[in-house]
């Protein structure tokens, strides 16, 4: 008999989620009241265990079974019905099931919560995500419609629909979708294609249309952006329109799921293109405004975006920690070697930095300061330009720390990788966010805000020194926005706010380590020498960091 000697043989158990995420702890500490913070950690700690747990595995099953689609019935009759796995439907029930919409809704929940329902909302979902990011695009988009029709839809649309989208059961549940990019468009809105046309009834209109790239493509309540006929060219003629997939009789409503997406990842969550044959929609308020109103829901997934990509980097640190614990090689621990040491060290620190920035976008978010607004404004897609190729970046360094065996679907590093791809993509790609940064910039001088915050918080000389050489360079850069130099602008831009708010909030060893560490990698003197000295600190700091015994 053949005997072989095994790489790894066993992993240390997967740690809660939660519990073991000192950064996340530290950031709900400092931005939420201790009235929020003691309905939270419940919350979020039951989270942390099935992220770790049930909810990895099912993810890891509904990623091999991803949905099916069956266009006819026995009978000929058209009916586009999805076959979803088990593993998904287990999903589906526990994420809505703990609240993870529906609960912030709720108005004893918001008034426990107030300012900070934002933040915990999406602390629920970065952990979530670590395990799921399949699901995650349906959640957030159910989150979306919910959140438009509260802000824009009239008082009948709120007492309708509002109580299915906030459903904690699956049974009463209507998922949202956001069905808008076309063939002739992409990331161009305004060539939009499809045409709603009014009906009989005045609060109903008829669209017509193909939509191309529809994700959670069964979802029961879509908001879709058409033209109104007669409406001018451009975003200025939109309008939004909330559609059932199913009419009050249960028949389809006038639209064919023509096929699923064969994706590179989230295959868990159907993707599919749909065309309208007169589907009947509702306007969501006045028919001159979708897409302003659009563009809102659009800031909100773009955070959602962000916490996914950063609940990424995360994952593949905790996964890169438990390999290199007890993974040896030439006759030593991989967490041995100062390469390796630095590498992780790098990891965890890119990530919280990065989990630092969304929690002030979190805890700024729906707040009337006009100040913070155009911070947000500015940060928004600075954070999702950042994060999403920060995800690529990280979890495609997990794969490559554990060698051969990251490679292969038996361990869930290659799903990771897969999923991962998506989020520089969606809610707009790399050089669409940088030229939305810039026209934030030109039209409502959302730099200014940017300038005044990292000048007030900032005493760090290297800080002060790129935010002086990202003012001097910003005048030339805005007269011509499309040329190379904006992507690298925006990059630094968010290293000098990530900067600035780690040393803000630094107030123990390990949030001050990470900032020196955030300081010295990125604004040091020496950054680009052949020994830097954020890599000696690395390795000295290393334990401490990381965690570890």
């Amino acid at each position: 008999m053949l005997i072989t000697s095994q790489v790894v043989d066993r992993l240390p158990e997967a740690p809660n989620r939660f519990r073991d995420d000192r950064g996340l702890q530290r950031l709900l500490a400092r931005h939420l009241s201790p009235e929020a913070q003691r309905w939270a950690e419940p919350v979020l700690d039951r989270m942390g265990a099935a992220s770790a747990g049930e909810l990895d595995e099912l993810a890891a099953l509904a990623d091999r079974n991803p949905p099916r689609l069956h266009t006819r019935d026995r009978f000929g009759n058209r009916v586009d019905q999805l076959e979803f796995h088990p593993a998904y439907r287990k999903l589906q029930e526990l994420a809505y099931g703990q609240g993870i919409v529906g609960a912030y809704y709720d108005r004893r929940v918001r008034q426990i919560l107030r300012q900070s329902n934002e933040a915990v909302k999406f602390a629920q979902g970065y952990l979530f995500s670590q395990a799921e990011q399949g699901l995650y695009c349906p959640i957030c988009m159910t989150d979306g419609t919910a959140y438009l029709i509260e802000k824009y839809g009239s008082e009948d649309q709120k007492l309708r629909l509002l109580p299915h989208l906030t459903s904690e059961s699956l049974d009463s549940l209507w998922e949202g979708g956001m069905w808008l990019t076309e063939k002739a468009g992409g990331s161009d809105v305004g060539a939009t294609e499809t045409v709603a046309r009014p009906t009989a009834n005045e609060h109903v209109h008829a669209l017509t249309g193909e939509k191309w790239f529809c994700s959670n493509a069964g979802a029961e309540l879509v908001m879709v952006l058409a033209r109104p006929a007669g409406a001018p060219e451009g975003t200025t003629g939109l309008g939004l329109f909330a559609l059932r997939r199913h009419l009050d009789d249960g028949r389809l409503n006038h639209l064919h799921l023509e096929r699923l997406k064969d994706k590179l990842g989230t295959r868990s969550m159907p993707t599919g293109e749909v065309i309208l044959n007169g589907s009947l929609a509702e306007p969501v308020g006045s028919l001159s405004r979708g897409f302003l109103q659009m563009t809102d829901m659009l800031n909100l997934s773009r955070l959602y975006n962000a916490t996914a990509s950063v609940a990424l980097m995360r994952r593949a640190l905790t996964e890169s920690i438990r390999y290199a614990v007890v993974r040896h090689t030439f006759g030593h621990s991989l967490l041995s070697y100062p390469l390796v040491q630095a590498r992780l060290v790098e990891m965890l620190v890119e990530q919280e930095a990065a989990l630092h920035l969304l929690f002030w976008l979190y805890s700024w978010r729906g707040q009337a300061d006009s100040t913070q607004e155009r911070l947000s404004r500015m940060l928004t897609p600075l954070a999702k330009l950042t994060t999403g190729r920060s995800a690529v970046d990280q979890t495609s360094q997990a794969v490559e720390m554990h060698g051969g065996c990251g490679y292969i679907e038996d361990w869930p590093l290659a799903r990771l990788l897969r999923d991962a791809q998506v989020l520089p993509i969606w809610e707009g790609t790399t050089n669409i966010l940088a030229l939305d940064t810039f026209r934030a910039m030109h039209k409502e001088k959302t730099h200014e805000a940017f300038f005044e915050f990292v000048d007030k918080h900032n005493a760090d000389e290297g800080v002060r020194l790129a935010a002086g050489e990202l003012k001097s360079s910003l005048e030339k850069l805005l007269s011509r926005p499309g040329q190379p130099g904006v992507l690298p602008w925006c990059q630094q831009a968010t290293r000098v706010f990530q900067a600035t708010v780690l040393g803000l909030t630094a107030q123990d060893e390990h949030s001050n380590q990470v900032a020196e560490h955030y300081l010295k990698r990125h604004f040091a003197c020496d950054r680009h020498s052949l020994c830097p000295s954020y890599l000696e600190h690395a390795v000295r700091h290393h334990q401490s960091l990381l965690g570890l015994p």
